[in-house]
């Protein structure tokens, strides 16, 4: 059984550690300050893990 499960590296992976802390810290803040224009920045980071994702997709050609 040597196959592993891929997980994502390089760019990929600062994509979407990156998009993490951001839609984490759009999140809190709009909770703790009640500013919803904050939640932009929990958009942007939702965008970045998405595109982080996508990007490992394609370097892992789909396959799981």
């Amino acid at each position: 059984m040597s196959n592993q499960t891929p997980t994502p590296k390089g760019f990929a992976l600062v994509l979407i550690l990156t998009g993490i802390a951001a839609a984490l810290a759009g999140s809190l803040a709009t909770l703790a300050t009640g500013h919803r224009p904050l939640m932009a920045v929990a958009a942007v980071g939702f965008a970045l893990q998405f595109a982080g994702w996508v990007a490992h997709g394609r370097r892992n050609r789909g396959v799981a």
